[in-house]
């Protein structure tokens, strides 16, 4: 194999034949690597910590929607929580219930439930949730997920809701 046994002579050759596409030729090389360097050096991962509330059966298909007082008034959910960054992350999962008209999250009203986790890297939790109603109404059940700031030493909300519309009557 003759072709790689003097590579250096084999460039020279190709300087002195055409010295203007040796030139083209390495300002091409050079902004491929540069393009290369820049890409990996400051492309993030895409990093998120995900929140889903799930039916009984742990499905996305057969929330309840009406609730019997004295007969099936507990709704059972699943809350899951998963961690998408390249770091352990504490979170936070409140639910919320209210009957009012939800003009924007977080709520500005007390959790009737809550739920802290330190999740590791790549980390899923889930918890099944039961909430029992005594009163008739039209409900909203909002589950808002926080995360823990390092830098503040707070909770911060993460923009995350799952928002549930329930209807609980009477006998």
């Amino acid at each position: 194999m003759r072709v790689f046994k003097n590579p250096l002579r084999k460039v020279r050759e190709f300087y002195e034949k055409d010295s203007h596409a040796f030139s083209i030729t390495i300002a091409l090389a050079a902004a491929f690597i540069l393009l290369i360097y820049s890409y990996i050096a400051f492309t993030k991962p895409n990093e998120f910590v995900s929140l889903s509330v799930l039916d009984e059966q742990k499905t996305a298909k057969n929330y309840p929607e009406l609730l019997v007082i004295g007969e099936n008034n507990t709704c059972r959910l699943w809350v899951v929580v998963e961690n998408h960054m390249q770091r352990n992350i504490t979170c936070k999962v409140l639910l919320k219930i209210t009957e009012q008209a939800i003009q924007s999250v977080p709520l500005q009203i007390e959790s009737a439930q809550n739920y802290t986790v330190m999740l590791n890297k790549g980390e899923l939790w889930e918890k099944q949730v039961a909430i029992t109603f005594n009163k008739a109404g039209d409900f909203y059940l909002v589950f808002e997920l926080w995360t823990y700031n390092e830098k503040t030493g707070d909770f911060e909300f993460s923009n995350n809701f799952c928002v549930l519309s329930l209807k609980v009557v009477g006998v």
